[in-house]
């Protein structure tokens, strides 16, 4: 059996100043939010199964979506805590993040990484190789001109110059759960394999979702969750144990990140 449950509009957490534990005041602060003003971004809670999944869901044609990875002076950011001192500098208020796919060791995206229209990594179109960012078909999450999309790498290999000039900011990784509504045929329904996970993924509206399971997983279960949930028809695989999302009790413990995915407040009309 699986259902939703505690669905609420998202609201941020008042300032914080970085301390682990601090982020319980802004899930304390989070369950009272139907008292607050909505933004178009949310944040809701599910249970699919034993595994508690949080979901934050926004529109790329109207709210504020970006990669982020390193500071001004070339430092990955590394945590949420550094991403929202770094977008209260640029008066600009963090809802909701999470990483962004897998990298190595010095914190560097394993394939393409496009921030602000620049290439900051090439596309990784490596096969055969140890890992899940090699589990094929792997693949790129896009963020163009008010429209997001989801391809597969080799797809973006061979329209190169078309892909590149749509995409203003870029994340590969891999695997790709679902293609056309299709899961992964690679994925074992009887899989023992379950780790937390986390994804991005897009319905036929156009929505970008970023998803964690906040307990164990199956590749297979988290994407029929995605698939049969929350509606989605393609959805990329971010990482694995490691992976935290913004808000939650969790967001500020645990290792580095390389890149984030960010959706921030929209700015007030004038």
């Amino acid at each position: 059996m699986h259902f939703p449950f505690f669905p609420f509009t998202l609201r941020r957490p008042s300032p914080r100043q970085g301390k682990p534990f601090a982020s319980l005041l802004g899930a304390v602060f989070l369950a009272f939010a139907g008292l607050a003003p909505a933004h178009a971004a949310d944040l809701k809670q599910y249970q699919y199964r034993q595994t508690f999944i949080s979901a934050c869901r926004a529109d790329p044609r109207t709210d504020v979506i970006r990669t982020y990875w390193k500071d001004d002076a070339g430092t990955p950011l590394g945590t949420f805590v550094r991403l929202d001192t770094l977008l209260r500098a640029q008066n600009q208020e963090m809802l909701c993040a999470t990483n962004a796919g897998i990298y190595d060791k010095q914190l560097q995206p394993l394939g393409l990484y496009i921030e602000n229209g620049s290439v900051l990594r090439k596309l990784n179109t490596r096969q055969n190789a140890y890992g899940n960012f090699y589990m094929q078909p792997n693949g790129v999450f896009i963020l163009g001109e008010h429209k997001a999309y989801i391809v597969e790498t080799s797809q973006f290999s061979a329209e190169a110059d078309r892909w590149s000039a749509l995409s203003r900011y870029a994340t590969q990784s891999g695997p790709l759960m679902i293609v056309a509504g299709q899961i992964n045929t690679r994925f074992d329904p009887n899989s023992p394999n379950a780790v937390v996970r986390n994804a991005v993924c897009l319905d036929a509206e156009g929505m970008v979702t970023l998803a964690i399971a906040r307990n164990p997983i199956s590749f297979y279960d988290f994407a029929v969750f995605l698939r049969d949930e929350l509606k989605c028809s393609d959805a990329l695989y971010l990482d694995g144990s490691i992976s935290r999302m913004y808000p939650t009790l969790e967001a500020n413990m645990g290792p580095a990140f390389g890149a984030m995915i960010a959706i921030m407040k929209k700015p007030a009309s004038k």
